[in-house]
């Protein structure tokens, strides 16, 4: 039977282990300013005030249709 011999390189350090720690303290400091810098607490009012002019009803009580011009016609002038 054969020896067999296994041999592994060391790890150089390819730098994800930084990378790993920057995301979570970014992670960490996000959560931190919404817990205590108030991100969930800030409220906006809006306030809408809309004044309008109540509608008046038209004087004398009129006719449904406006005034007749004189002859009965549709308010054109008259041929000669």
């Amino acid at each position: 039977m054969a020896d067999v011999q296994i041999t592994q390189t060391p790890d150089t350090g390819s730098g994800s282990g930084w990378v790993w720690a920057i995301v979570v303290l970014v992670l960490l400091a996000i959560i931190g300013w919404f817990i205590f810098g108030g991100g969930l607490h800030r409220t906006t009012t809006a306030r809408i005030d809309i004044n309008t002019p109540g509608a008046s009803a038209p004087a004398g009580g009129g006719t449904a249709g406006g005034t007749v011009p004189p002859g009965g016609g549709t308010g054109g002038s008259p041929r000669p």
